[in-house]
């Protein structure tokens, strides 16, 4: 296992609907401009990794970044978290219903989460979206792309045509990032809220390969029939996606489950909740603990995953990058190594990883 640091988690594409919403007024929370994270901090470990020992004499090694975490406490009134120390916090100034955020390194947006309570206004199949573009081209439900079949799967396989809609000039965002080629490696099945636990992979503007969880549960509130189609929008709740490049997520894994778990919403928030929105206060709101089962859930689902797509894709990262990898003996710690370590290192503290370890993060490097 590897230790578990904190990081942050969620998702999520805030439609015009969600914008639309806010301009109209209602309970809005004061708007946020992205806030810089600062405080001492704090980690946690789990334990099963001995405490490093002194590192054998001639080794010139490393921490990995997923090792150094420095934590520290977000707090805007309304919710609050860990979150990484000098990681950017935004929260985009809509109403209380479609309350969202994401957090994100600010000197590599490769790592990233966001969170999201509901977006909509997404129709139910192609056909009903063309026949609101034949009535009404420039209204929203012409332009987000429809969720058919109704699962987290076909949702964020739509992603990208959705925010492409949300990050314009006349939204004034430039929030969602971009997933082009999203793969489900794995459905880990049905979360706390009902949506399914996506691990996939997908690649950014710039061709970087990330690798993350991703969650959202599709609500079907009713139908209304019009010209044989069902034209009544779904609903999206929970949305949270958490990610990181391809060969290091499963380093950060455990630090985005543990800020799941830290999510908190305050009594203001609560108290200024729509009072339309009563089921989600009551399944959301007034358990405050309630994201810790989420983060039990997914703990629990990353355990008993399958591990065959990880040691495949190390290898290859490995391979790509010119790294060996090996693990202490002593502390069970493992390396990403320069290539040709293991021929110049004539000790014994040092191994070749066996296959099951590629499952696992790494600590740090050892270099040359």
């Amino acid at each position: 296992m590897k230790k578990r640091v904190f990081l942050i988690l969620s998702a999520l594409l805030l439609t015009v609907a969600l914008l639309a919403s806010a301009a109209c007024g209602g309970n809005t929370p004061p708007p946020e401009e992205g806030t810089a994270a600062t405080g001492t901090g704090n980690t946690s470990v789990d334990g099963t990794k001995a405490s490093s020992a002194p590192v054998e004499a001639g080794l010139k090694i490393s921490r990995a970044k997923a090792d150094s975490v420095r934590l520290t406490d977000y707090d805007n009134g309304l919710i609050s978290l860990k979150v990484p120390e000098g990681w950017m916090v935004e929260v985009p100034q809509v109403d209380y219903i479609h309350y969202s955020f994401r957090v994100y390194d600010p000197d590599n947006m490769n790592y990233m989460f966001l969170f999201s309570l509901k977006t909509e206004g997404f129709l139910k199949s192609e056909a009903a979206r063309q026949q609101y573009r034949s009535l009404y081209p420039d209204a929203m439900f012409s332009k987000l792309a429809p969720i058919d079949p109704q699962t987290a799967e076909a949702y964020f396989s739509v992603w990208n045509e959705n925010a492409e809609y949300s990050n314009t000039e006349e939204l004034g965002y430039n929030y969602f990032p971009y997933m082009n080629d999203f793969t489900v490696v794995e459905n880990m099945g049905a979360g706390p809220f009902g949506g399914d636990v996506l691990r996939a992979t997908f690649t950014n503007a710039e061709g970087d390969t990330n690798q993350g969880l991703f969650t959202a549960t599709v609500s079907d509130p009713g139908s209304y029939y019009m010209f044989g189609l069902d034209l009544a929008p779904l609903n999206v709740y929970h949305t949270m996606l958490m990610f990181a490049p391809d060969d290091d997520f499963v380093n950060w894994q455990p630090i985005y489950d543990e800020c799941i778990a830290s999510l908190q919403f305050s009594t203001a928030f609560v108290n200024g909740f729509n009072a339309e929105e009563g089921q989600l206060v009551s399944t959301i709101i007034a358990n405050q603990r309630v994201y810790d089962s989420i983060s039990d859930m997914i703990m629990d689902s990353w355990a008993q995953r399958s591990t065959s797509y990880d040691i495949i894709s190390q290898k290859q990262s490995d391979a790509t990058l010119g790294y060996e990898r090996v693990y202490d003996t002593e502390t069970n710690e493992i390396y990403r190594a320069y290539n040709g370590f293991t021929d110049d290192y004539t000790g014994d503290r040092y191994k070749a990883v066996t296959d099951d370890m590629y499952a696992l993060g790494i600590d740090g490097y050892i270099e040359k």
